[in-house]
């Protein structure tokens, strides 16, 4: 009996960290089918960086639900995240239009994944339980991928370059992750 129940907890622990893995496996997932500069799996890694928000908003209410959050838990979130919503749409966007950046392109892809890591570093250290401060690198990078998702379905023209409000739309995204907008904390 005690060693079910012992078997059961140590299952139930690694449930958040699955469910996070799962947000980088995804990340990842889209950022090799990006490779391929194939716009159908353009479509698709778009659409997995997606999934992996979702998979990064439940891994937290599993956390907080089943009394394990911890700050490894924090940190592994945080590293996922870079790579789901940092590094990923970041790629989706370069293999977009693979022939047609430049130095300018390279400076806004820089800025948006260093916001990114400086937005998570600064949660992860930050205590605020009733404000989140800054714009989540979730939320930016599914801003980013679903601008993107739009632009092949109803913009793109192969061999075309259209997507210079993109830049201006990562420049934003990027101010708004590093600044200190408070945005009250949803009660889940």
């Amino acid at each position: 009996m005690l060693r079910t129940k012992i078997k059961k907890d140590i299952r139930l622990r690694v449930l958040p960290s699955l469910i996070t893995y799962t947000n980088m496996i995804l990340g990842i997932t889209a950022i090799w089918l990006s490779f391929t500069l194939d716009i159908k799996n353009i479509k698709i890694s778009c659409i997995l960086v997606i999934m992996a928000a979702v998979a990064d908003k439940i891994d937290g209410l599993v956390a907080r639900k089943l009394n394990l959050t911890s700050k490894f838990g924090k940190e592994l979130d945080s590293l996922c995240d870079l790579v789901s919503f940092g590094l990923a749409p970041i790629i989706i966007w370069w293999h977009l239009n693979p022939n047609n950046y430049e130095v300018l392109e390279m400076v806004v892809s820089l800025l948006f994944i260093g916001a990114g890591i400086f937005r998570l570093a600064r949660f992860n250290v930050e205590k605020d339980d009733n404000y989140i401060i800054g714009l989540p690198i979730t939320i930016a990078g599914s801003i980013v991928v679903f601008k993107l998702f739009i632009d092949i379905n109803y913009r793109f023209q192969p061999g075309t370059w259209l997507f210079n409000e993109n830049i201006v739309l990562l420049t934003l995204l990027s101010i708004f992750m590093v600044s200190r907008i408070r945005i009250k904390r949803p009660n889940i």
